[in-house]
């Protein structure tokens, strides 16, 4: 159970004063105790005339529990937690990288009546090598944010539980992550096409690897949908980006949480994605600690409650819509049209 500190705080009751008892609700704050007065910007000594001052009061800030090392759910370690870690932080990947996919067919690709950046774009540079370079722009931000979308999943949050963001920043993370990553990007590219080419050449010569291996027909036709590369310097750069995303991906993964152990303590209902393996374990481990450990859920603002929703769903869409683009439209489709 959480730490509490009672205060006392001077009460006026007739020639003497007389005290009361104050308690600290908010996790991890200190805190501050309000002095009425007659009116709102009287001082103590106005407001409590024949009182001594009020004197500096100090709090025991309430400490969380002990976040063991293994967190057991439903009374059980989950099975095969690592699988399972895998398998999620694969989809995770591969849903960061659908999204990009899905942006950079939308934005640069589609014509929207008379207005297409296409042409635009892709003779931005006139040059030869350009044609390869716009899109491993594409490659890299795929793998960046197919690595904080991972990170998301298997960052460990036992160090940081209550590192949270505000809804303004929360809603132009995208925007701000894509700013950040660009030099990175940039340099990326240039490696990919000039520096890693030349040192190459300067130092192995003309010497080429040759690597079989045998794979699963679908596991094939899904690896050659990459390019590891680009692929490569994305996740260099998703590393490197996540540690200003790391409080926003925290926010959203809490959010969510917070609002279902709420649920759960007013319903006494367990979710059913926390009794089955419908969510990373992550998710479900933090949720059964805050449930077992009675750790106060704070209350959120009215327009986190929009744009964190807002937000899941629509990198839900893209992800979904990437994938089409990807693994179908890029084969059968028609440039230059949305469906």
């Amino acid at each position: 159970m959480l730490a509490a500190a009672h205060l006392l705080q001077p009460k006026v009751g007739g020639a003497q004063c007389q005290y009361r008892w104050f308690h600290p609700v908010a996790l991890s704050r200190t805190a501050s105790l309000p002095r009425s007065g007659k009116r709102h910007n009287a001082t103590y000594e106005e407001a409590h005339p024949g009182c001594p001052g009020q004197q500096a009061v100090s709090t025991v800030t309430a400490a969380l529990p002990a976040v063991p090392r293994h967190i057991k759910v439903n009374g059980h370690r989950i099975h095969l937690r690592l699988v399972q870690q895998l398998i999620w932080s694969l989809a995770a990947a591969t849903a960061g990288a659908y999204v990009i996919s899905a942006l950079y067919y939308l934005i640069l690709e589609v014509k929207y009546g008379t207005f297409w950046l296409k042409p635009g774009w892709d003779g931005l540079i006139n040059a030869s090598w350009w044609t390869v370079a716009r899109h491993d722009i594409r490659d890299v931000y795929e793998g960046a944010l197919a690595t904080l979308f991972v990170k998301s999943l298997m960052a460990n949050w036992k160090k940081a539980h209550g590192e949270r963001v505000g809804a303004f920043r929360l809603a132009t993370a995208p925007f701000v992550i894509m700013a950040i990553a660009l030099p990175i990007v940039i340099a990326g590219v240039w490696v990919i096409n000039f520096a890693g080419p030349w040192l190459w050449h300067h130092t192995l010569h003309d010497r080429h690897v040759h690597l079989t291996v045998t794979l699963p027909a679908w596991l094939s036709t899904y690896l050659s949908t990459w390019n590891w590369q680009p692929l490569l310097i994305g996740i260099i750069t998703g590393l490197f980006v996540h540690r200003f995303y790391r409080p926003i991906g925290n926010t959203i993964q809490l959010f969510f949480i917070e609002i279902a152990v709420n649920r759960a303590r007013a319903t006494g209902k367990i979710p059913v994605w926390v009794r089955r393996p419908l969510t990373p374990p992550v998710f479900r481990e933090r949720f059964a600690w805050m449930m077992d450990n009675d750790v106060p859920v704070e209350k959120h603002g009215a327009w986190i409650k929009v744009v964190a929703p807002v937000m899941t769903v629509i990198f839900a869409v893209l992800a979904l819509y990437g994938g089409y683009i990807r693994l179908w439209f890029a084969k059968h489709g028609v440039p230059g049209h949305l469906f």
